[in-house]
């Protein structure tokens, strides 16, 4: 019993020491993937309801050609609400078609009763001009009555007439400004149903985004907050490598450093890396625990042999030597 417990303490420490080996020969092993530094990227709207509904993507990796369409966002809510506002639109223009017949036919007979009004003033002043002498007492007292009325209804019928004109001024401004408004509100809401519909501004693979909060995938019938990146059309010039270091890792590298780059799609054909950023910030990746990495940036040389797209996975690996190089290096 006693040699058995020895013989498998002997085989645990044999395996343990032939996994540790590869591992400090291998050195720094990162997984990165292809990014594009010029990218159409497509952001979710900004709606009434905040949240917005994915309605419909073109599907990933097809290519989109200038001017095709590729996101959709569920825009029943707006549509209905631009229907709603051009009835309103229209019952607003035919409204004020009535208030400006209305107040043009008050105007009218206004104007037509102070004419009325002057001619009976004209009549009431020849009247009223007749001598003393050539009337009773009566007659001229009644013709000087007369005038007195005539004057107070031509004053009257003169004021009517600025009041139809003001009261019809103020009527056609009052609904001239709620047709304004209801355009306004019309254009606003258009704009924002031409929001609900993205279109592709290059030729291009088309890429789908994350969830910020899980990593998933974008998928068609999710619902996105606003400024949320849905999928983009990266460009196929200016490739670099991205990859994410813990902080456990971050000072065995340094600006400059190669590393062999291998593509997950092309393992038959590695490629050298260089290190050109380093972040000195680190950031949580909420998807990956509660630790914290930092973002390092590779280039590599292009090579037109290789068919890259942003999305594709890779591996960069660091000798020990050059870890323990740069370890030194830092410690100085």
């Amino acid at each position: 019993m006693y040699q058995l417990t020895l013989m498998l303490c002997w085989l645990t420490v044999t395996v343990l020491a032939s996994t540790a080996a590869p591992a400090q020969a291998r050195g720094l092993l990162l997984t990165g993937q292809v990014k594009a530094s010029d990218n159409q990227t497509f952001y979710s709207p900004k709606t009434d309801n905040w949240r917005v509904q994915l309605q419909w993507l073109l599907p990933e990796g097809e290519i989109a050609e200038k001017g095709d369409l590729v996101v959709v966002f569920d825009s029943g809510n707006i549509q209905s609400q631009i229907e709603q506002e051009q009835v309103s639109l229209i019952s607003a223009e035919e409204e004020l078609k009535r208030l400006r017949n209305k107040g043009e036919q008050k105007i009218l007979e206004a104007g037509y009763g102070l004419k009325k009004e002057k001619l009976l003033l004209e009549k009431a002043r020849l009247d009223a001009g007749i001598p003393r002498a050539h009337l009773s007492s009566y007659d001229y007292e009644k013709n000087q009555l007369a005038l007195e009325k005539s004057l107070v209804a031509s004053a009257k019928a003169e004021e009517e007439l600025a009041q139809a004109k003001v009261a019809h001024e103020v009527a056609i401004a009052k609904q001239t400004l709620k047709i304004t408004r209801h355009k306004d509100t019309l254009a606003y809401r258009q704009g924002k149903l031409e929001k609900m519909s993205l279109y592709a501004e290059r030729t291009g693979p088309v890429l789908y985004g994350y969830h910020p909060w899980n990593g998933e995938k974008i998928f068609v019938g999710m619902t996105a907050q606003p400024s949320w990146a849905i999928a983009e059309i990266p460009s196929l010039t200016g490739l670099y490598v991205e990859s994410w270091v813990h902080e456990v890792d971050y000072n065995r590298l340094k600006l400059g450093q190669k590393l062999q780059l291998v593509f997950d799609a092309f393992p038959q054909k590695p490629r050298v890396a260089t290190l050109t950023e380093l972040s000195t910030q680190p950031e949580e990746r909420k998807e990956w625990g509660n630790d914290v990495y930092f973002r390092a940036v590779f280039s590599f040389p292009a090579d037109e042999q290789l068919k890259l797209l942003p999305g594709m996975s890779a591996q960069l690996e660091l000798v020990s030597s050059q870890i323990k190089g740069s370890e030194g290096e830092r410690s100085e």
